[in-house]
């Protein structure tokens, strides 16, 4: 016969064993597919989960509605010409124009208030911007996401200066002065408003360079 003498093959698994059969490498191929999309299923969400604010995942309820709640305010922007600087952010339904503020705590409803001796906004340096926690003010802030447009527009004089989010920095302390007085060799933006309408909440913070 033509098998005569042939040694049996034996299907061994582990070192040194022979090629396993067809239906047994498919199988780990499937399981090792199987792991590599959980694998990247899990990554997706954990982006998912690093980009919704710190609050947002600890605070069920609109917290941009409850701060409204207990902030008596016009409902929209009063309708006055565009004239001077406005900090621009279309995609957070931000525009509001840019005053000098006194570092107190009397803010006006539908101005960003420029903080006193920081960087002119769009010069060189930490220029600091403050406003209430509103939508259509800085309430919209919490939803910030790094890349957002930011766009500086004098209409008095037709200059635009566009930067981007770099950095959610989040929430801090309402105390926490560090981000006022932080140094940057470049035109930095650092955006504040407050998480509560007691002076003493928290804040949140938001870059752009």
């Amino acid at each position: 016969m033509a098998d005569e003498g042939r040694p049996e093959i034996e299907w061994r698994f582990g070192p040194g064993s022979k090629r396993a059969p067809a239906w047994v490498r498919w199988t780990r191929r499937v399981v090792a597919l199987g792991g590599l999309a959980a694998a990247v299923v899990g990554i997706v969400f954990a982006i998912q989960f690093m980009h919704t604010p710190a609050l947002l995942l600890d605070q069920p309820s609109d917290p941009i509605n409850a701060y409204a709640a207990s902030h008596s305010a016009s409902p929209s922007p009063p309708d006055v010409p565009r004239t001077g600087l406005w900090i621009e952010v279309a995609s957070l339904g931000i525009a509001l124009p840019i005053r000098d503020g006194d570092g107190s705590d009397t803010i006006p409803d539908w101005v960003a208030l420029h903080y006193p001796g920081t960087a002119d906004p769009g010069n060189g340096g930490n220029s600091y911007l403050y406003a209430h926690g509103l939508r259509g003010m800085f309430g919209t802030l919490l939803y910030a996401k790094t890349n957002q447009e930011v766009v500086l527009h004098n209409y008095t004089t037709g200059v635009l200066r566009t930067l981007h989010i770099s950095r959610v920095v989040g929430r801090t302390a309402w105390n926490d002065t560090s981000w006022i007085t932080e140094f940057s060799p470049v035109p930095l933006l650092t955006l504040q408003t407050c998480v509560g309408a007691d002076i003493h909440s928290d804040r949140w913070i938001v870059q752009a360079a």
